[in-house]
């Protein structure tokens, strides 16, 4: 299996552990208090995540072991098959439950098919969610859109974030084939007739004169795509060959650091390669054991 595929699957999961110490406080100084140093995981400092301890996903790295899980256990996409397992777990779920999985969980409860559930949220944290896909699709661009597409829709099913999982697979996919970053970002502007995305492309590249905290602080914390993807691409242009640096600006930066993170973190590990993850991250996942597990079988 190649480094960078697992680079970006890691990258993305160690990145929502990483973060789940911080997540959804907004306060940059009470982060800074908490941990003067950042090398590794902690238990959360919010209520939202009371039942987590340090080595622990998010719920969204929850859903994307899920989904990888679901991946390795078909040796394919099936939306059928991970809709069914998503709903399994949620249903018994302990963690947060965001307004987007409550409601299409309710949906999928009154017997609305996969692609009639998700609801109209446009949070970035699904975006997050196509890493695993990499492991299947790599090479097969048509293939991988199309099954991070459908996936994303079964619980966000919302225009910004459809065009949010179209733009960041494209962008995957170019880093998958060996190009950087940057080059990939280009390509994909020369050619890109929409303003919005343009537009995410333009500021981010813009932001690099600013510190990440200035920047993050002026597109926004918070969890929609209009702040989160521009929010993102900072993190992957001005820490493009330093994944630890990357992550540890993302949390000091505040608010919803598990996603920004897990997007800059799969594209990352895709560029840089799994050694890039420092060891002892990945190691220290609790579900470690079970990652490796399903990647066992798709690499079997």
């Amino acid at each position: 299996m190649k480094l960078n595929v697992l680079g970006a699957v890691y990258g993305s999961l160690v990145a929502d552990a990483f973060a789940l110490g911080a997540h959804w406080v907004y306060d940059v100084k009470e982060i800074e208090e908490a941990f003067v140093r950042l090398d590794g995981f902690h238990n959360p400092l919010t209520q939202y995540h009371n039942e987590k301890k340090a080595g622990d996903f998010t719920h969204y790295g929850d859903q994307s072991l899920w989904f990888l899980e679901s991946l390795a256990l078909e040796k394919e996409f099936s939306l059928s098959s991970f809709s069914s397992r998503w709903k399994a777990y949620m249903t018994e779920y302990t963690g947060y439950i965001d307004s987007a999985s409550s409601t299409t969980l309710e949906n999928l409860k009154k017997g609305k098919s996969a692609l009639e559930a998700g609801s109209s949220s446009q949070d970035l944290s699904v975006v997050a969610r196509i890493a695993p896909l990499a492991l299947l699709y790599a090479d097969d661009y048509q293939q991988f859109l199309s099954a991070a597409l459908l996936q994303v829709k079964m619980t966000h099913n919302s225009a910004k974030v459809i065009l949010s999982t179209q733009f960041f697979t494209e962008l995957l996919y170019l880093v998958l084939q060996g190009k950087s970053p940057k080059t990939a970002l280009s390509e994909i502007e020369a050619k890109s007739e929409d303003k919005i995305v343009l537009n995410w492309i333009k500021v981010a590249f813009a932001s690099l004169e600013h510190t990440t905290l200035e920047t993050i602080n002026s597109f926004g914390q918070s969890c929609s795509v209009n702040g989160g993807c521009p929010g993102a691409l900072h993190l992957i242009l001005k820490y493009e060959d330093d994944y630890e640096e990357a992550m540890r600006q993302n949390v000091y930066a505040g608010g919803d650091s598990a996603a920004r993170g897990m997007v800059a973190g799969m594209i990352l590990g895709a560029h840089n390669g799994l050694s890039a993850i420092p060891a002892p991250w990945i190691d220290a996942l609790n579900n470690k054991n079970r990652i490796e597990k399903y990647l066992g079988i798709l690499s079997a």
